[in-house]
């Protein structure tokens, strides 16, 4: 029986959204952009979906957008804000740990001219606020800063860099992909502007994201097209998968509090038991306040990429990291931005846990952990 510990990566799919998604194909919804009777069901499944992804973040329902990924909502915030910032605004700043889609997005924003500055965090990954706010000036247009670290699980301090951004007159946008149904969100109380979500890091369906967008800013879309989503992002909306992602966000709101008291056990048992196994173990962001579902490991001389092979084939699901760019099998860059050299950054694996997973199953993970990486490191060893 294998043991899915990879939720950071992709939760599975809730069994609220699953009901969701099937009801919605059952019925047949029609274009939500139509007005018959069947596009009228649609429109009325995206609205009430809607209100419940715009309750994960105590804001108005019109002011969430939905589109097809956390991906693309990261690119509409990040571009969308850039192509309008005036002459004495073409500056950005972001931290050196965010997630590599904000960062490839930054990037892009620099090849138009775009001034983009990355803040380094201190050792445990988090961000200090004075460094950030020294960074950000009157010059700035947009300051970037992820709720919670998708590979360590680091919680940034979110809401005193938006004070920063507000006294600069900056827009703030906050990446709560993977913070989202894991710790209580306040999107205005942040001082966000725009917020990231995706489906399917809570328990809903992939292929779904949503932008929060504070009224009163004005986007350059990212996807033109018709007038769906308040001219904000062009293209039929998935109705089916919205409304999985309504339900999953639900799901997830209603047992936050519980859910994170359970995970937070299981870490610690984990934690206990791999320092008893491991005396030369490292946890990546430790001495940081963490999501209580993730755990980022390094075993010296433990390559993540090889232990995430062999703990596969033993029946685990575990990852190197951000899921996007596993295949590149590139050091992480977070662990880097950290201090950490090559070979630890190399050696990073994270678990992560989440509304599925058992107490048998984190058992039998420990139970198998040591063998696995006493054969890795004889192979290693005997290259």
């Amino acid at each position: 029986m294998r043991a899915y510990l990879d939720h950071n990566a992709t939760s599975p799919l809730r069994p609220e959204a699953a009901a969701a998604l099937h009801a919605a194909l059952e019925q047949r919804l029609g274009n939500a952009s139509s007005i018959h009777a069947e596009g009228r069901a649609g429109r009325r499944a995206v609205e009430e979906a809607r209100g419940q992804v715009a309750a994960l973040l105590a804001v108005p329902a019109g002011e969430i957008t939905f589109t097809g990924s956390g991906t693309e909502a990261i690119a509409t915030a990040i571009l969308g804000v850039c192509a309008r910032l005036p002459a004495e605004k073409r500056r950005i700043v972001v931290s050196a740990v965010e997630h590599s889609a904000v960062l490839a997005a930054a990037r892009q924003a620099a090849a138009s001219g775009i001034e983009v500055e990355e803040v380094a965090p201190d050792p445990n990954g988090r961000m200090a606020p004075s460094a950030m706010a020294r960074r950000i000036g009157l010059d700035t247009g947009l300051v970037a800063l992820q709720w919670a670290n998708n590979e360590t699980g680091v919680l940034q301090p979110v809401r005193e860099v938006g004070q920063a951004a507000a006294a600069s007159g900056a827009a703030y946008f906050v990446d709560a992909v993977q913070a989202a149904g894991k710790v209580a969100l306040d999107a205005r109380a942040a001082g966000a502007h725009l917020v990231a979500l995706s489906a399917h890091k809570l328990g809903g369906p992939q292929g779904v994201g949503a932008l929060y967008v504070r009224e009163g800013l004005v986007l350059q879309p990212l996807i033109p097209g018709g007038g769906q989503e308040g001219r904000r992002r062009g293209g039929t909306e998935a109705v089916a998968a919205i409304a999985a992602f309504g339900a999953a966000a639900e799901a997830a709101r209603s047992r936050i509090a519980a859910e994170a008291g359970r995970l937070m056990r299981l870490r610690a048992r984990m934690e206990t038991r791999l320092r008893a196994l491991f005396p030369d173990l490292r946890i990546h962001g430790e001495g940081a306040p963490r999501l209580a579902n993730t755990l980022n490991l390094g075993f010296p001389g433990v390559p993540g990429e090889s232990l995430v092979i062999a703990l596969d084939l033993a029946g685990f699901a575990v990852s190197t990291g951000s899921a996007c760019a596993s295949g590149a099998v590139l050091p992480s860059h977070v662990i880097r931005a950290m201090g950490g050299t090559e070979e630890e950054a190399r050696s990073a694996v994270r678990i992560s846990s989440g509304w599925s997973t058992t107490e048998e199953e984190v058992e039998r993970f420990l139970d198998a952990l040591p063998a696995v990486v006493a054969r890795v490191r004889e192979t290693q060893a005997a290259r």
